[in-house]
């Protein structure tokens, strides 16, 4: 209940600065795919494929390393998928209270999941939840039907959206972010696209409500959703968005926190470890908040 009068607030005050946000978020675009003042430095860690700090409050670019260089975003992919929703909604075409069918293709879904059933029914607030929470594959591929009709007309959106956003590096062939099957193409994008993608999800602070939650319960409160972004119990003013990972792609993530009327953005691609990837986050963090 909380979750929905803040996101109906919100849906209100981002409806009376249309005009004033879309001028915004085009100019911050144009920042972020342009930004000639960007530091570079070269990997001396071996922590990460590429990275790239955001301070989200300008649209500037602080930090950058291989940020062009396309990467495997694995369950980052979802996020796309989070933008599109968003997008419906504050358009009127869908309503977080909208019911959503699971079909049989959703329930086959592996990797991490919810364990849907065919014809289940849940709520699209509910299902996004366990997206972007527990990464549910099954989830995202349902709302992804939902959404479109299909898994291919929902791909199709999403690499619509990427173009229209000046994602210049980014292709989906998924709606999940899972390993592709043999014979199959591999969803990839780069730091630069993900920042973008970031900044405009931002404007919808609705998403924090879910990407900050540790843990959860989903179907009834019979099963326990746990976010795998661990930095959330570690550093407080961190507040979302997501991680991802398969053994190609490495551990990768899109985090931001804040800090007085500081938000920051990291993204990271290609880290070997976990651990190494959250340390890496901690440590920018920390050095532009001290700052």
């Amino acid at each position: 209940m909380k979750q929905k009068i803040i996101f109906y607030a919100v849906f209100c005050l981002i409806g009376c600065n249309l005009a004033t946000a879309s001028a915004t978020l085009l100019e911050v675009s144009h920042q972020i795919s342009k930004s000639p003042g960007a530091k570079s430095t070269a990997s001396k860690t071996g922590n990460y494929q590429a990275y790239l700090v955001l301070n989200a409050t300008s649209g500037k670019i602080l930090e950058e390393t291989n940020a062009r260089l396309k990467w495997p975003p694995a369950s980052l992919t979802k996020l796309m998928l989070t933008y599109i929703v968003m997008e419906k909604i504050y358009q009127a075409e869908l309503k977080l209270s909208d019911p959503v069918t699971v079909s049989r293709k959703a329930a086959g879904i592996g990797g991490s999941q919810v364990y849907l059933k065919e014809g289940e029914v849940f709520s699209l607030e509910e299902l996004m939840a366990a997206t972007l929470i527990e990464s549910a594959n099954d989830a995202a591929y349902a709302i992804g039907e939902f959404v479109a009709g299909s898994k291919e007309e929902f791909i199709r959106l999403m690499n619509a959206k990427a173009r229209s956003l000046h994602m210049k590096d980014t292709e989906f062939h998924s709606i999940h972010g899972l390993p592709p099957s043999r014979g199959q193409l591999e969803d990839v994008t780069t730091c630069r696209d993900l920042a973008i993608l970031a900044e405009k999800l931002l404007k919808y602070p609705v998403l924090l409500e879910w990407t900050s939650v540790r843990r959860t319960r989903f179907r009834n409160g019979t099963f326990m959703m746990t976010n795998g972004n661990r930095l959330l119990s570690k550093m407080p003013e961190i507040d979302g968005l997501k991680t991802g990972y398969y053994r190609r792609a490495g551990y990768n993530i899109v985090a931001t926190a804040k800090k007085g009327n500081l938000r920051l953005v990291v993204i990271v691609l290609g880290s070997p470890t976990a651990g190494a990837r959250d340390a890496f986050v901690k440590e920018k963090i920390n050095q532009y908040f001290r700052k």
